[in-house]
């Protein structure tokens, strides 16, 4: 230990490039503490989406910004489920353009918003309607299991396919 102080002193008898490289090493000491308790901003999320196997869907993990909130970190996962998978043996969940509208979190039931292009046909999206939600709800459920129910809507209508179950 008091060889660790005899550095310091050395350091302050040397004058001022000593002071410098000493201030500079604080700096890099102070940032990387930061960084380890902090990190980097981004979260491992784990996406599911249509593979090209009948019936069959496929994981892919991705590395989401990270956010404040908990209703903004299950809408960046959700905006990253409808941008598509960037896998080769993977196709989209839902039409190029859908997005989130809002998203609203109540105890452990999850209520989104979509845009309306979901319901589009599109040659690309092999999986219609409930099928695609039940993915989204799947990929949202996995990444925070503190959602127990995902209540989807469609500009701000409950779709007609889901009525008569709960995702």
């Amino acid at each position: 230990m008091l060889d660790r102080l005899g550095f310091l002193l050395r350091l302050r008898l040397r004058g001022r490039p000593a002071i410098f490289g000493a201030s500079l090493m604080g700096v890099l000491l102070l940032s990387l503490l930061f960084f380890f308790l902090v990190g980097n901003g981004m979260t491992s999320r784990v996406l599911f989406f249509p593979g090209l196997g009948a019936h069959r869907v496929v994981a892919e993990e991705r590395l989401i910004p990270r956010h404040r909130s908990f209703e903004e970190n299950v809408t960046a996962a959700a905006e990253e489920v409808l941008l598509g998978p960037a896998r080769n043996d993977a196709l989209r969940l839902f039409p190029r353009g859908a997005r989130v509208i809002s998203t609203f979190v109540t105890g452990r039931t999850l209520v989104m918003d979509l845009s309306p292009l979901v319901l589009l046909d599109d040659a690309e999206v092999p999986l219609k309607g409930a099928a695609a939600l039940d993915t989204l709800a799947r990929s949202l459920r996995f990444n925070f299991p503190r959602i127990r129910e995902v209540d989807f809507y469609i500009d701000g209508q409950a779709p007609r396919f889901l009525e008569s179950r709960k995702i």
